[in-house]
């Protein structure tokens, strides 16, 4: 349960296309990350996906038209497989994401603490429902993490069985 809140995704795919047809399907679809825009200068892209090759990995993610810090990084690594190539699929969050997280909700949590103490022994209730805030952005700030992130891999999963001509052998983060 708790595994399905996590923001990442192992997956094993198999796809009866061997390594060089699979990277060339990949190169199709993947344009070079475009310099970042501000205001009206919005970035569009011609391909689905942004990012890199570098035989036999890859990584990328997907190219949308909207702003979400929580959007999974793609990192896969093709195999040679007897019936075609195995391809080993991590999906995480952006590295500066994740340590801003940790840290803001890392001060919450330890807020909420605090707040629970007061709560607990010297009857914090009568501070108001002002009391509760840490509780709120502790709760908002892992809902958004979650929801940004899962709503967007679960596109790229999809994304990725119809891109690799592949089906999903493995998942080790359940569904």
């Amino acid at each position: 349960m708790i595994k399905n809140l996590l923001p990442f995704e192992e997956l094993t795919y198999h796809s009866t296309l061997k390594k060089e047809a699979l990277l060339a399907r990949l190169q199709n679809e993947i344009e070079a990350e475009k310099s970042f825009g501000f205001g009206i200068q919005r970035i569009s892209y011609s391909k689905p996906y942004i990012g890199k090759i570098s035989n036999p990995t890859f990584e990328l993610k997907r190219a949308i038209s909207y702003r979400n810090s929580f959007l999974p990084i793609i990192k896969g690594e093709i195999k040679e497989d007897i019936s075609g190539s195995k391809i080993n699929v991590k999906m995480g969050l952006p590295d500066l994401v994740k340590i801003f997280m940790c840290i803001w909700l890392g001060i919450v949590f330890l807020a909420s603490l605090g707040t629970l103490y007061t709560l607990l022994y010297n009857n914090g209730l009568k501070e108001g429902p002002f009391i509760f805030i840490p509780f709120v952005m502790l709760f908002g700030g892992v809902a958004m993490v979650v929801l940004g992130f899962k709503t967007e891999s679960k596109k790229s999963i999809t994304d990725l069985e119809e891109l690799l001509q592949a089906k999903r052998i493995q998942n080790n983060s359940s569904h």
